[in-house]
């Protein structure tokens, strides 16, 4: 009877935790579509308009695997993979009418919590400010136009950043169409 009643609730505690998964990653997806947009500056005016080819930077490896399928399965542009060093010194990526746009990320703190007290002794007081460290990093993803130099950020992040990117890509691609 004790070992069913386990069963059980190991059962019902992998449904809920399965169906909060589920919804976090639909609130991030939904969330991203209001704010994955031109108007918002995470999106190029110009993008789409000539034929360039997106450049895709690399990090690590869980990072690429991700990132090489989303691409694969929702941009439908030109684009190539490129590490930071090959963008940096290969001479076939200086070409910034060919390869304008590089997609990339900056990591970006999350969890800070800044404190501020005040301790007044007579005509006198005292003002300290704390800032506790970032508890994680996010990655923030970008857009860089190499023409304008200008960087187009998304402005959310998230720890689902591959739900985040997969929207970034849709949107870049749906205005990628439009011309």
């Amino acid at each position: 009877m004790l070992r069913g009643l386990r069963s059980l609730f190991g059962v019902v505690g992998l449904i809920v935790t399965s169906t909060m998964l589920v919804s976090c990653g639909a609130i991030v997806k939904s969330k991203a579509n209001t704010y994955i947009t031109e108007e918002k500056g995470a999106i190029p005016p110009d993008f789409g308009k000539q034929n360039s080819t997106v450049l895709f930077v690399t990090h690590h490896r869980s990072y690429n695997k991700y990132l090489k399928k989303n691409v694969k399965n929702i941009y439908k542009g030109n684009y190539k993979f490129v590490t930071e060093d090959e963008l940096e010194n290969d001479t076939e990526y200086q070409d910034i009418t060919t390869y304008r746009y590089v997609f990339d990320y900056n990591y970006v703190s999350a969890g800070h919590t800044t404190t501020t007290n005040t301790v007044q002794s007579g005509d006198f007081s005292t003002t300290t400010t704390r800032l506790r460290p970032a508890l994680y990093n996010v990655k923030k993803f970008m857009v860089l136009d190499r023409k304008t130099q200008k960087t187009y950020y998304c402005k959310m992040t998230s720890s689902y950043w591959s739900k985040l990117q997969k929207v970034y890509l849709k949107k870049l691609n749906e205005k990628r169409l439009e011309e």
